[in-house]
């Protein structure tokens, strides 16, 4: 083998081994949990509280949010959230339409919100697990 050469080694890892290494900082949400977010808002038909007034029909799978809302709620910066959104429709798992206070956000049918619901909560680690890892 060369100097330089680094051996590859195989590693056996699964979801519930990543969320138990990612750190965790105060209550900021990873872009995982506001994703996981966004679908739950979508399935709910969601409006923000401040755009109830306003003359837009929300269709099924989508909702109605502002930058400023999913900021506060998920601990991040404007800018942030919007790249975020930006990004998150680039990969084809959003659909934005842009009216000039908010932003009405459509999840494709590609995948049922149920499975994609039920794909990242299966995500999610339990209490017992994180414990069964930290033993480990």
């Amino acid at each position: 083998m060369k100097e330089n050469q680094i051996p590859q080694i195989a590693v056996s890892a699964n979801a519930s081994l990543f969320l138990y290494l990612k750190e965790r900082i105060g209550d900021r949400k990873s872009k995982v949990e506001a994703y996981c977010d966004l679908l739950d808002k979508a399935s709910k038909r969601f409006v923000s509280r401040f755009l109830r007034n306003k003359d837009y029909e929300i269709e099924t799978n989508q909702c109605h949010v502002t930058i400023t809302d999913l900021a506060a709620e998920w601990h991040w910066h404007r800018a942030t959230v919007r790249s975020y959104l930006e990004r998150m429709e680039a990969f084809g798992l959003i659909q934005k339409i842009t009216l000039p206070k908010s932003i009405v956000i459509t999840i494709p049918e590609s995948m049922s919100l149920s499975e994609l619901k039920e794909e990242f909560s299966s995500l999610e680690l339990s209490e017992s697990e994180a414990q069964i890892l930290d033993n480990d």
